[in-house]
């Protein structure tokens, strides 16, 4: 059976962009779920028009980006279960259908995998985002070891095997894709990127990242994930250093009677 195609899109106070985007993605043949994470009653016709296309969820109040990303992938394994590909798309206008296409693609090709569009952040991205993101890729490579180039990129594919999973990794906003990040280096799973087109619309006026809160909740998790693989590094040493003095020890009371026994044996002959 062919696996179904999902696009979720969370949106807070969407662009006038979204409606367009929802109905390109169906056109590609996605089932579209848009998830409203209370923008609010100005809104209201905003996402009335992505209908004829999609499926949109409400929350009553905002509850972050991470939160629905999960009400949309409760809402994807609910109706399909695992047997569908998914692909997450920012609803500020950053992400064209087509690339959208191109990493779900690449998700089918790699079951298991997390696919992540890159973007090339070096010329036409605003300042913030290409000091934000180049200091937390090189964080996040210092942590894990995984060279990640564009580790803020909201546009992702992954298999629905991985949808219990994605579902229980912590963080409710902007951390939750770090968190994502985090625990496929912690679980060993493949991570790999796509190049994609980078679009920001009057210099990503439509973004509700915080610089300052949303920052400080993602390097809490970095720092989070580098003190407990500290702490186990600690414990597997210490179990390393006892095992080495254990068979130290064992060693030592096995030629014991052996030492003993000649040191009987050399007094006897000074008797003699």
């Amino acid at each position: 059976m062919k696996n179904i195609r999902v696009a979720l899109i969370p949106a807070y106070q969407p662009s006038a962009f979204l409606p367009n985007l929802v109905m390109q993605l169906h056109h590609f043949n996605f089932t579209v779920i848009v998830v409203d994470d209370g923008s609010g009653e100005q809104y209201r016709q905003t996402f009335e028009r992505c209908l004829p296309y999609a499926l949109v969820l409400h929350h009553d109040k905002n509850a972050g980006k991470g939160h629905a990303l999960k009400t949309g992938l409760h809402e994807i394994y609910m109706r399909h279960g695992t047997n569908c590909v998914i692909v997450t798309v920012d609803a500020d206008g950053q992400h064209r259908a087509e690339d959208a296409l191109a990493i779900i693609n690449l998700a089918e090709q790699n079951p298991s995998a997390l696919i992540l569009g890159s973007r090339n952040l070096e010329k036409q991205a605003p300042l913030r985002s290409r000091f934000g993101n180049t200091a937390t890729q090189w964080v996040y490579r210092l942590c894990t070891g995984y060279p990640v180039h564009d580790t803020q990129t909201g546009l992702r594919a992954f298999t629905g095997d991985l949808i219990p999973i994605l579902i229980e990794i912590p963080g409710e906003r902007y951390e939750y894709e770090m968190n994502m990040l985090l625990q496929f280096a912690h679980d060993k799973r493949k991570i790999m990127e796509y190049p994609i087109k980078t679009i920001y619309i009057d210099n990503n006026a439509a973004s509700h990242f915080d610089t300052v809160k949303d920052s400080v909740r993602i390097y809490k998790e970095i720092l989070k994930f580098s003190a407990s693989s500290f702490l186990g590094f600690l414990v597997d040493y210490a179990a390393y250093s006892l095992l080495l003095w254990a068979q130290a020890i064992s060693s030592f009371l096995i030629f014991c009677p052996n030492i003993i026994g000649l040191s009987a044996f050399l007094l006897l002959l000074q008797e003699l």
